[in-house]
Parts: structure tokens; sequence; C-alpha cells
């Protein structure tokens, strides 16, 4: 019978690539991070890491490995919850999402939520701007995400509401006054943008390669509210998400630019792992989500 707190170090050390990140993240000692992930090779009767002199790398077979060691540590955390919790939502929830999202959608979502369950612990993880692969890593129950319509077997999704993406430029900014601009005259202007990896960032320079523009000065920022304080110092034209410059566009402060004839569209998804237990907590969130943000918001 394999150990669970061996199996749980493991992947940590796994996800860390280093036992010294491993036992810190932990909270142990280097020395029994160390001995457990020996003693669960010792079990195996197989090397999981190649221990070299400046790093730590898994083995084929701790590569192997790694996928039904997560399982196992799911397994335990759901049969741990129905224990606990029985059919009631209760217990810890981890949510992930972004800066815009945790700003501008989830306050209303978690107000409703705390509200109905109380029983539920939530913890709010911020991903990167431009978080790299799924929003559900490990250790993530439900993630939100704004991007393109998600298509991953081994995810469900839900679109909540669609999600406008709009170059716009402080009211002070020479462009604010047109009634239409070019891509190319867009392209001329300094971008405020995400970093390359975002969707909308992808799609809006898409856009722009179609009409025969390519940007030529961009500053990249890792911070929506970053992007538009720049746009309201007339440093450039910032591209983001309608929902983040709402306030400031019903002021005026900013005005959106009209340089084509569709809109952007990215979407707010609700994300979790398929095969993951929807404990009750999960599936609480999840309709809460939809009933607060989804109410016939598809084609705004």
């Amino acid at each position: 019978m394999l150990d669970l707190r061996q199996v749980r170090t493991f992947v940590h050390v796994a996800r860390e690539g280093s036992f010294t990140r491993a036992a810190q993240s932990l909270n142990y000692a280097q020395s029994s991070v160390t001995a457990q992930v020996q003693q669960l090779e010792l079990e195996l009767g197989v090397p999981l890491f190649d221990r070299l002199p400046r790093r730590l790398e898994l083995t084929a077979v701790g590569r192997d490995f790694l996928p039904h060691a997560l399982r196992l540590l799911l397994m335990a955390e759901e049969a741990a919850q129905v224990v606990h919790c029985g059919g009631e939502a209760a217990g810890p929830l981890t949510i992930s999402a972004s800066e815009s999202v945790l700003t501008y959608r989830l306050p209303d979502v978690l107000r409703r939520f705390q509200e109905v369950y109380p029983r539920v612990s939530l913890s709010l993880h911020a991903a990167s701007l431009c978080e790299f692969g799924p929003p559900v890593q490990m250790g993530v129950d439900i993630g939100i995400s704004i991007s393109e319509r998600i298509q991953d077997a081994a995810l469900v999704t839900h679109p909540l509401r669609a999600e406008r993406i709009l170059a716009v430029v402080s009211r002070d900014h020479p462009l604010a006054t047109r009634r239409r601009v070019s891509a190319q005259e867009l392209a001329a202007e300094q971008l405020l943008l995400t970093e390359p990896a975002c969707t909308y960032r992808a799609v809006f320079e898409r856009t722009l390669a179609a009409q025969g523009a390519r940007p030529g000065r961009t500053l990249e920022l890792t911070s929506v509210e970053a992007i538009k304080q720049c746009a309201h110092a007339r440093m450039g034209v910032a591209v983001l998400p309608e929902m983040v410059m709402a306030d400031d566009l019903r002021a005026g402060s900013l005005v959106s630019l009209r340089w084509q004839t569709t809109d952007l569209k990215m979407y707010t998804q609700l994300v979790r792992r398929r095969d993951k237990w929807f404990s009750p907590a999960m599936r609480a969130f999840w309709e809460t989500a939809v009933e607060v943000l989804g109410k016939s918001r598809m084609a705004a």
C-alpha cells in the first residue's frame, strides 16, 4: 500500500523540480522530503528522479507515475470531503481567475455565494495575466478564463458571457476625435498590450494582420490596471476587455476607437477538469456563477 503522504511529497517535488523548494511549499524539513521520496522509490522498486549535479529530473517511470499520483490524491480528497461534508456544500474550494475577472466579474458572484453557502471556505488564486495551459492546474477546483472558446476533451467548460475587446485612447489623444481610424493608423501608434501568450492580444494582432497592418511600437505590461493607466497618460492605444474600462468609457475619460466593422470577442468561461469529482461545493459555485453572470449575456 502506498503512503499518501509520500505520494503528495513526490508530486510537490515533481512540480517544484527541487527538494528544497518542495520542502518550503510543504513546510517540511528538506531531510524529511528527501527521506519520503526515497522511501516511496524503495516501495515501488524504481527511481522516480534523476539526481543531476544542478537539477532534478523525473525519470521515464517518474513521468508515467505522476498522473497516477495526482489521481490518487484527488480520490483521497474526494473521499475526505464525502465523509466530512456528506451532500452539503461545505469545506475548502479553490477558484483561479485572472486579475480582470477577479476585479470586474467575481465580486457579485462571491457575495451571493457566501450568503447562501457559508460553510464553504473559499480560496481565490489570482492567475497570471496570460497563464499557460488550462486555468485548472493542480490544487485548483474551478477556473474562470477570458479566452476564445476552450475545446479540450479533458475539461468541462461553460461560456458565461461574451466580452468585447476594445482599442481605447485617452480623450486627449489625437485619435480620440476621429470617427473611424484605419488598421494602419492604429498600428502606427504605440500599442499598450498584455503578454504575447494572451488570447485576446493574439486575436487583435491577427485582425490587424488580416487588414494589412503590423504593429510597430509596443509596450507590454503584466497588469490590466497598469495598461489602462498608461492609456490615461496618453502613452498609446490600450487593448483590453471592455469590462476593464467600462466606467472610464462612460465617464468619457477613455474613448473607444472604431477601426473595424466586426467586434472582437472573447468569452468568460467556467472551466473544471472532467476527471475531478464535481463536489457539492464546486457544483454550488458553478451554478451561482451561471446564475449571476450568465443571464442572457452570451450575445452581449
